[in-house]
């Protein structure tokens, strides 16, 4: 047997082969397939090779994932909604809210928060809480005065929260637009326009002093009441009258000005608006939103000739009146008059004209003051500066998009007059010097 050669490493030798024989040829690298001719008309397909690993797009995946969930197409036959849901979930998603609707609802809970506080304030009379026997004892001690606006406070804010959350499809604080986020990152300049606020208050105590002996100073002789009235003026009372005045009813007086400009331009409009432009309120429409929104401030006019229920009758039928076109225009809806309305901002806030921002921040103002004129007799100096002060937190509550900022900025307002008045009595210990 003839022994096999030594086998070169680098020849790799076939197994079970003669080394005698010759070595087998090699045979050509075969070519690739050329494609066929296309045919005329039609697709043309790409050639790929199969050996060579095709990545997938940055689209695609490269497998199925097989834990992926299959969506179950729709069905032909939507489901019944449930029992009153048609009734409850009526407001749309893009309403601007809150409007004129929401702040009457918010004057109905305030009515049973009033219906509370006075049970409980009769309760504390059965029992002489606070040594106090009488009304009219009751309406000058501290402890009653501030306790039944405290309860008419909570009491109508507990209301809300569900009831107002179950209307907007949305929490209340952010229907209301708190966004207190808003008023952290602008923090120093709100307290810079409380300083501005102080600053006019300074001026109006020198130029136009409000009388020696109101009713507010009464309240101040009675034992700790200024120590009371710092908390509460700093803590309730700005954050109640920032959500009545400028959360509801600023907001409402905006809605309600755009909604009659819009209805009365698109009547008078000769075509209707296309390709999303959408033309300014008419003269003619500004003048009667204004005129209309401002005949209920005629009502709130302090004047003791004029007894209260022609004044309540007079509020009462131009909200008739109001809520008789609101309802017309429910169920005849206007195409034209939708597509002037502009849809509402990222943060869901609506966009209203500056026509509508500047009237209802002067209406706005006008009860806020009449709200608080009654602690100082109704004064012009005293009222002259509410009104201002009222402008200014209707602007930042505008500007802003936020109501915690105008409460901020009132809280703020309301600690720097405490501050000055408590340097000014040594601690509230001399409330002559006030």
């Amino acid at each position: 047997m003839t022994p096999l050669p030594p086998q070169d490493p680098d020849q790799p030798q076939l197994p079970f082969s003669d080394p005698q024989d010759p070595p087998a040829p090699t045979p050509p690298d075969p070519a690739p397939p050329q494609p066929a001719e296309p045919l005329p008309n039609a697709p043309q397909l790409e050639w790929s090779n199969p050996f060579v690993p095709v990545e997938p797009a940055p689209h695609e995946s490269a497998a199925p994932d097989p834990f992926a969930v299959i969506e179950s197409p729709q069905p032909l036959h939507q489901p019944e909604p449930a029992l009153f849901q048609s009734f409850i979930a009526y407001a749309p998603h893009d309403e601007r809210i809150p409007n004129f609707g929401h702040a009457a609802l918010l004057a109905l809970l305030a009515t049973c928060g009033l219906f509370c506080a006075t049970v409980l304030a009769r309760l504390a009379l059965h029992f002489h809480l606070f040594g106090v026997t009488g009304l009219r004892q009751a309406a000058d001690d501290i402890h009653y005065t501030l306790g039944t606006e405290a309860i008419i406070y909570l009491v109508t804010l507990l209301l809300c929260l569900p009831i107002f959350s179950l209307l907007w499809h949305k929490s209340f604080f952010r229907g209301i637009h708190w966004r207190g986020h808003t008023a952290l990152r602008l923090r120093y300049r709100l307290f810079a326009a409380a300083a501005l606020c102080f600053l006019l208050a300074m001026l109006n105590g020198v130029f136009m002093p409000g009388p020696s002996n109101a009713p507010i100073d009464r309240l101040f002789r009675t034992p700790g009441a200024a120590w009371l009235l710092f908390g509460f003026g700093v803590t309730f009372a700005p954050f109640f009258e920032e959500l009545a005045f400028r959360g509801f009813l600023l907001p409402a007086f905006c809605t309600a000005y755009d909604w009659i400009a819009e209805q009365i331009t698109a009547l008078t409009l000769s075509e209707p608006p296309d390709h999303g432009y959408r033309p300014p309120h008419t003269l003619f429409a500004r003048i009667v939103a204004d005129l209309f929104l401002a005949l209920p401030i005629f009502a709130f006019i302090p004047d003791h000739s004029v007894d209260i229920v022609p004044r309540a009758l007079f509020v009462s039928a131009w909200i008739f009146v109001f809520a008789i076109c609101w309802i017309a225009t429910v169920l005849r809806p206007s195409a034209r008059a939708a597509a002037l309305v502009p849809p509402l901002d990222p943060n869901g806030h609506p966009v209203w004209s500056f026509p509508a921002m500047t009237l209802s921040a002067v209406l706005s103002s006008v009860p806020f003051a009449l709200m608080h004129g009654q602690q100082t007799s109704y004064a012009l100096g005293p009222f002259f500066l509410l009104i201002c002060v009222s402008l200014v937190l209707c602007w930042v509550r505008l500007i802003t998009r936020s109501l915690a900022c105008s409460v901020l900025v009132h809280a703020c307002y309301n600690f720097l007059l405490f501050s000055f008045m408590f340097l000014g009595t040594s601690g509230f210990h001399h409330l002559d010097h006030m």
